[in-house]
């Protein structure tokens, strides 16, 4: 008997579906130049003393204010605009944490989205007349800053990163990989970020400047009716060398250019200078104080603190103005 066994025989191929590629709806720069990188520079080391606690702010970018616009790249509905916060999610260092400061409020979170509170509106259009679609601009006031956190390295460097991108701003739909296509912020080599053993004393001398009585007299506006002397004396207990800037914040007051004018009253305002060279010392920026170095363990910076008229027609009566002294180590 003869046994045989039918097979069947079946083609097979490769079905390959081609997917249509979803392209980045939103692209943001600046207004004007379209930059898509922002830097920040270290400018020099930064010290941070080992003893300071957790969360103390140990470097701050300057206070920006950048003119953001968003246009469409493609037709669609309204996207929201979000800031994408540590795009390359890289580790900042030991030690230390990056934060950043946004219309105001501290976010310390080391990734995730941030809303920018701004919508890019929808757009129909064909992709042949994209750009007759409406675009969003904003303005972003923010600054970036440093904490001292968690365990010090034992070799005391903090960060061996050469650039961190802090942010990058894109829509809700998520971040466009394509370069300098959207808006970056970047801060330059954190390699400067070293630990040192202890952190300054500081004393303000005196703590309160008083004027005692303002003749009014030979007023006119922006010349100085009088002043007084005050310093910012440091120093250091360990041998670590480092060198001091400093930032004089106000606390209460107006301020109009470099000139900080009390709210109970505004006929005077209040002006710092450097009292060797008679340089103002302008509010919210840091500004070299002193040295600490070799056998240099304490030193002093003078400072005049000037009453500049703002009207010719003064209101007698008292004035009262406070300003937070801020250190930052090098």
């Amino acid at each position: 008997m003869t046994t045989f066994s039918f097979t069947r025989w079946c083609p097979t191929f490769l079905l390959s579906l081609a997917l249509p590629v979803t392209g980045m709806a939103m692209t943001c720069k600046t207004q004007g130049s379209g930059e898509a990188v922002i830097r920040a520079d270290l400018s020099s080391s930064v010290a941070i003393p080992a003893t300071l606690p957790d969360a103390s702010v140990v470097w701050r970018s300057e206070r920006l204010n950048v003119a953001v616009e968003c246009a469409r790249e493609q037709p669609g509905g309204a996207e929201e605009v979000f800031l994408y916060l540590n795009p390359d999610n890289l580790q900042i260092g030991q030690g230390i944490r990056a934060g950043l400061t946004l219309n105001g409020i501290d976010y310390l979170q080391s990734n995730g989205r941030i809303p920018a509170q701004q919508t890019l509106p929808g757009c129909s259009e064909a992709s042949g007349r994209i750009t007759t679609c409406p675009t969003v601009s904003f303005n972003l006031p923010f600054s970036v800053f440093i904490l001292k956190y968690g365990p010090t390295p034992p070799s005391g460097v903090a960060s061996d990163v050469l650039n961190y991108r802090v942010f990058q701003i894109d829509s809700g739909s998520g971040m466009n990989p394509v370069p300098d296509n959207n808006l970056n912020y970047v801060i330059n080599d954190l390699r400067g970020l070293r630990f040192v053993a202890c952190n300054a004393e500081l004393r303000v001398m005196p703590e309160t400047v008083e004027f005692g009585d303002v003749a009014i007299r030979n007023v006119r506006v922006g010349e100085v009716a009088t002043f007084q002397r005050f310093a910012l004396a440091t120093s250091r207990i360990c041998d670590s060398p480092f060198s001091l800037n400093a930032r004089f914040t106000p606390v209460s007051g107006t301020l109009s250019g470099d000139v900080l004018v009390p709210t109970n009253n505004d006929s005077i305002g209040i002006r710092i200078t450097n009292a060797r060279n008679n340089n103002p010392v302008r509010y919210n920026e840091p500004f070299h104080a002193t040295h600490l170095l070799g056998d240099d363990y304490s030193a002093t910076a003078d400072f005049n603190a000037e009453l500049l008229w703002q009207t010719n027609t003064p209101t007698p009566g008292p004035f009262s103005a406070e300003v937070m002294v801020d250190l930052f180590y090098k």
